[in-house]
């Protein structure tokens, strides 16, 4: 036992100084593959006059004293050591070359459209798509959720946002991969405004009507004119058109008063009773 107890207290020592997930994330750093745009620290042990920060170009190459152009893009963190090392030991024996990744820019995601904060996202670590938009801020309300999409090099994939985020359908939780574009289109919008209990824009959809839209702006309040509510019709930059509707009678007789569909830009104004 005596003989026993001596290496499983320098084991139970060394596990204590370094933990399990530093070791795993230099293996992870040193098997990075490098890319264009990442920025990158050299160090060379022992001469601070070869450190260098340096930016990989687009076209994959970078510049180093004593080694001039050299092609990164593609090498793994430990290959680019390997070489460097060799190329300084020329002039500086046994010389020992550190890489570290300072920022990864070479592995974007874009997110465009409806999102709370669209734009490039790093792929700093594997991510699937619900993860990534809990990171960039979720689909804004004015977003198209049920018709988004994934563009992958040449391919096109619907993802269908609010059954992703509302119903938890993992049928459209995908692996992200670096170079993907996520489309969020924005939503058609129709606005009610005047004497309703929440005056908001509302997303537009086909089979959406006045009594709807309405309803989804909290419905009107005791001040409410429902018999004069005025509905202006035109795109932006096109005159509007007037149309009077009384919801009253939408309301009370809706076999006779049919309830009034909607188009994109529409608004609903609701105006307050007059005593």
């Amino acid at each position: 036992m005596s003989r026993l107890r001596w290496p499983l207290m320098i084991l139970v020592v060394a596990l204590l100084v370094v933990p399990p997930s530093a070791s795993r994330a230099q293996v992870s750093d040193k098997a990075y593959i490098i890319g264009p745009e990442d920025v990158l620290e050299i160090q060379v042990w022992e001469r601070r006059d070869l450190n260098q920060t340096v930016f990989v170009r687009p076209d994959g190459r970078t510049s180093l004293p004593l080694v001039g152009e050299i092609m990164v893009a593609g090498k793994t963190v430990q290959e680019l050591q390997d070489h460097l090392a060799q190329v300084y030991d020329k002039t500086s024996q046994n010389a020992v070359v550190t890489v570290i990744v300072k920022e990864i820019k070479s592995r974007p995601v874009y997110f465009v459209g409806g999102f709370g904060r669209p734009g490039p996202l790093q792929l700093t670590r594997e991510l699937s798509l619900m993860q990534a938009i809990s990171i960039i801020g979720g689909v804004v309300p004015g977003g198209d959720a049920e018709k988004g999409y994934l563009l992958r090099g040449d391919k096109r994939v619907a993802i269908d946002f609010y059954k992703l985020l509302q119903k938890g359908d993992l049928t459209q939780n995908t692996q992200l991969e670096p170079g993907d574009t996520v489309v969020v289109p924005i939503a058609d919008m129709v606005f009610v405004q005047g004497e309703v209990r929440a005056p908001s824009p509302i997303k537009y959809t086909t089979d959406l009507t006045v009594l709807k839209a309405i309803t989804q702006a909290g419905g009107l309040t005791p001040l409410a004119a429902a018999g004069r509510v005025d509905l202006l019709r035109g795109r932006t930059g096109e005159k509007k058109e007037r149309i009077r509707i009384d919801v009253d009678k939408i309301i009370k007789s809706p076999e006779e008063n049919p309830d009034v569909g909607l188009k994109p830009e529409d608004i609903i104004y609701v105006p307050q009773r007059l005593f």
